[in-house]
């Protein structure tokens, strides 16, 4: 059966099973907390806890996680599994690198330590972020490696604006060279952020004088319904005036 965890922030859903676990214990447990807490947030934390009770997993059971991971590939930021089963360690471990978000597992005795990261807040990253309402123009400079946080900062404060005004005029982006991802959970946030606002830019202007972030004008119009057009790095006025609609 499995059993929620109640001592954790909103964000983290914590289970614990003991005995078999079956189909009926996803679909009425762990299902339904999941999808209450998206309602409320963008990204969950999952804490896992496979205790020395745990006997193992219905056929129906296995089908209902996998179930869940498909659908909430990238919905999970942070997936803490605690246990002292060894097959459960190896298979963790074995698929945490597929796996979007951080996945790390933990002993039994190590409880404490997981419920303190699978809690802890994100790294701020670098990415320094500007929305200019009056001219309904976000402002990105991305300043070192992104990481997943970043998307989620830039999107809880954009996104409010977005639904009262309907979209941005335009998107400004600046940077000399582009510092890539931090890691794979970061590369799967940027792409849903992209996903998530493609529609509601109606241009995207680039300041850069990376020869990577030149070509992308040519290879945007395959992913963004934007229009999408490179400035030098001195042009960044003339960038913000073709933004804005000017």
């Amino acid at each position: 059966m499995l059993e929620l965890l109640h001592d954790l922030p909103d964000q983290v859903v914590g289970v614990t099973a003991t005995g078999e676990v079956t189909g009926d214990d996803y679909k009425t447990v762990l299902i339904p907390a999941v999808e209450e807490r998206l309602a409320k947030h963008r990204r969950l934390r999952l804490l896992y806890v496979l205790g020395s009770g745990f006997d193992g997993f219905t056929g129906a059971a296995a089908w209902e996680d996998t179930k869940i991971g498909m659908r909430h590939f990238t919905d999970f930021e942070r997936i803490a599994v605690v246990t002292d089963t060894e097959w459960v360690g190896n298979m963790v471990k074995a698929m945490g690198f597929v796996l979007p978000g951080d996945v790390r597992t933990y002993a039994e005795d190590s409880l404490d330590d997981a419920k303190s990261w699978v809690s802890a807040p994100s790294p701020r990253g670098q990415l320094a972020f500007e929305l200019l309402q009056d001219q309904r123009v976000l402002v990105l400079e991305p300043r070192d490696e992104l990481v997943a946080s970043d998307f989620e900062r830039v999107a809880d404060e954009v996104d409010p604006f977005i639904d009262q005004v309907g979209g941005l005029a335009g998107l400004v982006v600046v940077a000399e060279e582009f510092p890539g991802w931090d890691d794979f959970a970061a590369l799967t946030a940027h792409f849903r952020f992209v996903r998530e606002h493609h529609d509601k830019i109606r241009r995207v202007a680039l300041v850069t004088g990376s020869q990577f972030l030149s070509a992308l004008p040519r290879l945007a119009g395959l992913f963004v319904a934007a229009e999408v057009k490179r400035f030098a790095a001195h042009d960044r006025e003339a960038a913000m005036a073709w933004a804005s609609g000017g």
